[in-house]
């Protein structure tokens, strides 16, 4: 009897309203992670900034070079 009482009792507080104070930390754990989730995006993309950046610049070293006019310093 004290289990049904007690299945009873777990089926009514899953269908009971939580407490503002409930809603306000579990609203509270959601904003945590999404700020993590949006800090780690956001190290990627800086990241990712950079390594283009660097591409750029070896490509156009490249481009420079290839395409510079050899002289007579470069020859001997």
């Amino acid at each position: 009897m004290k289990f049904i009482s007690k299945v009873i009792e777990f089926i009514k507080a899953s269908f009971r309203m939580p407490s503002a104070e409930m809603m306000a930390l579990t609203e509270l754990e959601q904003a945590k992670r999404e700020l993590l989730q949006m800090q780690t995006a956001k190290d990627y993309s800086s990241r990712m900034v950079e390594y283009n950046q660097d591409r750029i610049r070896r490509l156009t070293a490249h481009i420079a070079k290839s395409t510079q006019v050899p002289t007579l310093t470069d020859v001997v």
